[in-house]
């Protein structure tokens, strides 16, 4: 009996001179269900490949003032770690000769440092000649210079055991710890580990630059972020932009690779899926108006959850738009029937 009213409907439907605008009485029991459509600000754009990382320069850098034989890390690559918290044990006789050898600079430079404030005393009584004091400044902040580059490194040492072969490091700030888990030598000069504190990572996304200024931000599976910044060099058809601080929420590991989506700024509105359908090769949506259904053209932009994001030439602001048995509506349009 339903099929048999929906067919008569949509026999008579060009006679009643409906237009756009579908009656609500004209279609009986018919469940209709509305959604509110929402204003949005900014649009998602195609996923693009991002990586969690920071810029250059960012990272507290300890590199190793001797060889060693042996380095064993104590917490995994990429943990967070905190200020005080022993990271790395370094093993080797070069530990042993490091430690004498920083004495015996430590009692150099406490020597020279002596010296150079009596001698300061006589230079500017003039009693001292200009030569030796030249001389006696020089090997003051020569020997300072390596001593406190060696007390930098001192200070981020536990103090030593029994066993005068090797040290432990502890984490000079709270952050991220990384550093080469396939390293086959450790010698001087090379970096034992980097740290990276928590409010430098971010995440590092190319975009197109046609694109570029109407960036707001990028969402990633777990949490926002803003981005803070966009560079101005071009990478071919593409800029870099950097995000907000990483936060807890985003579950983003350091140096990892994932699919982010692009924010862009742009006054749309968001409606159901299932509120939209295909008439006459156009997007529509049935808009609830004073006793009618408004059949209104939209421009699909992006998938936004389990919604749309759209455009139209018709004000969408404060609307109703039927979001349940939209089918049987456009059947009766296509003037095929509903079920």
């Amino acid at each position: 009996m339903k099929h048999a009213v929906w067919m008569l409907l949509a026999l008579c439907w060009p006679a009643l001179g409906f237009g756009s605008d579908v009656p609500l009485a004209a279609l009986g029991d018919l469940r209709l269900d509305y959604t509110a459509v929402q204003p949005i600000a900014e649009v998602p754009g195609p996923t693009v490949r991002a990586q969690v990382t920071h810029r250059t320069g960012s990272q507290y850098s300890i590199q190793l003032p001797r060889d060693v034989r042996r380095a064993h890390y104590l917490v995994r690559n990429g943990a967070q770690v905190v200020a005080g918290q022993p990271f790395v044990v370094l093993e080797g006789p070069e530990i042993h000769h490091f430690l004498l050898e920083f004495s015996a600079m430590e009692r150099r430079y406490r020597s020279a440092e002596a010296r150079y404030q009596r001698s300061r005393a006589s230079y500017e009584q003039q009693a001292l000649a200009e030569d030796r004091w030249v001389a006696i400044v020089d090997n003051y902040l020569a020997l300072q210079l390596e001593y406190e580059h060696m007390r930098h490194f001192m200070e981020l040492v536990d103090p030593p055991q029994d066993d005068v072969e090797s040290i432990t490091l502890h984490a000079p700030i709270d952050g991220y710890i990384e550093f080469e888990s396939r390293q086959t030598a450790l010698v001087a000069g090379d970096e034992v580990a980097a740290f990276l504190a928590p409010g430098e990572l971010r995440v590092q996304l190319l975009v197109p630059a046609q694109d570029a200024d109407r960036l707001t931000g990028v969402q990633l599976a777990g949490c926002r972020l803003d981005v803070e910044e966009l560079e101005g060099v071009a990478r071919g058809f593409s800029l870099v932009a950097w995000s907000a601080p990483v936060t807890a929420a985003c579950r983003a590991p350091l140096n990892g690779v994932l699919g982010a989506t692009p924010l862009y700024r742009h006054a749309a509105h968001r409606v159901p899926r299932s509120a939209v359908f295909t008439w006459e090769e156009q997007a529509h949506v049935l808009l609830r108006g004073d006793g009618v259904l408004q059949l209104v053209p939209v421009a699909l932009l992006q998938p936004v959850g389990e919604d749309y994001a759209v455009t139209s030439a018709v004000d969408l602001a404060g609307r109703d738009v039927l979001s349940s048995s939209v089918s049987a509506v456009q059947g009766v349009l296509m003037g095929l029937g509903g079920e």
